[in-house]
């Protein structure tokens, strides 16, 4: 005899947020994989419902959570990261799913959830294949634009020197 434990379940109007399988659901029945700090982080967020969260609370109650598997617990989150990765993952149409308040010197709030229940486990399915408009491969290009100038240092510093060296160049001769 096999038993099949549920799975918590965060309903908003547009879209359904399952954090132990790291997915949001559309109602369209499209999907969306979350990372594993993505989940933890929007899990907090969803059981503080309607209350506003600090960000040093929210960081401990998210990051701090012990991992059996893990060997050593002193990863270093970027909240902020995290946060925008998030944010644009919830974004349908220009609106957020779920939207992510910031309150200035408080903290973060999300709003009540329209149901929070426990529904029996599911297969994923892949999202269906889609023809990228031209404004999702403009956004795609800045955002890989915005990639590279912010996380490639050595490329900056290398770009800084290249630059520093021509005119060097020009103005010895």
């Amino acid at each position: 005899m096999t038993t099949q434990t549920l799975l918590k379940c965060y309903s908003y109007d547009i879209i359904d947020f399952f954090p132990e399988k790291h997915l949001l659901i559309w109602k369209d029945h499209t999907q969306t994989l979350l990372t594993r700090e993505e989940s933890r982080l929007l899990e907090v967020l969803c059981l503080f419902a309607g209350e506003v969260i600090g960000a040093d609370s929210l960081y401990r109650k998210t990051f701090t959570s012990l991992d059996a598997f893990e060997e050593t617990s002193d990863h270093n989150y970027d909240l902020n990261l995290l946060l925008v990765s998030l944010t644009g993952k919830l974004q349908c149409n220009g609106v957020m799913a779920i939207p992510i308040h910031v309150v200035p010197h408080h903290g973060f709030r999300v709003p009540l959830p329209t149901k929070t229940s426990r529904r029996l486990p599911f297969t994923t399915r892949p999202c269906p294949n889609t023809v990228p408009s031209k404004k999702k491969t403009l956004l795609f290009n800045k955002a890989w634009f915005k990639y590279v100038v912010i996380d490639f240092i050595w490329l900056k510093v290398t770009i800084l020197l290249t630059l520093a060296a021509l005119i060097g160049l020009f103005l010895w001769y």
